[in-house]
């Protein structure tokens, strides 16, 4: 018969935990609500809550005011383009890093996560050096470039825990059966990697459509993306509309990880160590 005293125990731990997670929720949800409900507002001023609550200020996002709508398409250029480029390029990093483990292939791998570790204001600064002495600062295909060179890590990443996760046994049976390279990677690699590229073509694109600081400088005010048109707009003050595009941010960020939760390997992705099941 088990201890009251610890049946009691992990009773209150269980409560503990139930009151630590709402309040943790609560705090995380609290300031999405209020920017959420501050986006309704009718005037041109920021209030909580919300006067005269409208979706008009959705409609000028979206819709009827060219500064944002401009910005908006410019993000959405940039964040297709740099997630779609970051792709191409972790691949073959990744395959041959699988394939061989040899030490040029390391090198690579290293030197395509250097920017991410690096403070982006850093990497920022020298990226308009780089881009003014070739003639392409202030340009959009600039902007795709220095967004897909500092988020390779997430697909280069994503992408070598998909072909670790690959089954060993799968690939002997092939080449068992006489199956060449491109075949076995047309049938088996490319089929059982494709959750994880998703995944990383989507952490990319989440995080340029929300980066601001390396667009910043790259950009030299010659175009505007979301997160530099909020900190062009800040100097008439916080208005609903900036609200609306934070809520625009919200709802990427929470489409892309669900899906990501839905179909692709997210314990994995996480971290967690499979061969325990």
């Amino acid at each position: 018969m088990a201890d009251p005293q610890v049946a009691e125990g992990r009773v209150m731990l269980r409560a503990l935990g139930a009151i630590f997670m709402s309040l943790a929720a609560l705090v995380v949800a609290l300031p999405i609500l209020i920017v959420c409900s501050a986006a309704l507002n009718g005037g041109r001023t920021m209030f909580f809550p919300p006067q005269d609550p409208t979706l008009a200020r959705f409609g000028e996002f979206f819709v009827s005011e060219p500064v944002w709508t401009r910005a908006l398409t410019n993000s959405v250029i940039v964040a297709v383009g740099a997630a779609t480029l970051s792709v191409l390029l972790a691949w073959p990093i990744a395959y041959r890093l699988w394939k061989t483990g040899s030490r040029a292939s390391t090198m690579l791998a290293t030197l395509g996560s250097i920017p991410f570790a690096v403070p982006p204001i850093v990497f920022g600064v020298g990226l308009g050096f780089f881009w003014a002495f070739l003639g392409g600062l202030g340009t959009i295909w600039a902007g795709i470039i220095s967004h897909a060179v500092l988020f390779l890590a997430l697909p280069l990443v994503t992408i070598s825990i998909g072909l670790q996760a690959i089954d060993r046994a799968h690939l002997d049976a092939a080449a068992t059966m006489g199956a060449t390279e491109s075949v076995t990677f047309r049938t088996i690699v490319m089929p059982q990697t494709l959750p994880y590229t998703v995944s990383g073509f989507f952490f990319a694109l989440v995080l340029s459509f929300n980066e601001f600081i390396v667009m910043f400088f790259v950009s030299a005010s010659s175009f505007a993306t979301v997160t530099l048109q909020i900190f062009n707009s800040l100097r008439n003050g916080y208005t609903p509309t900036m609200a609306v595009a934070a809520v625009a941010f919200i709802a990427v960020s929470i489409a892309v990880f669900s899906a990501v939760a839905r179909w692709g390997d997210l314990p994995r992705l996480m971290g967690a160590d499979q061969s325990r099941n």
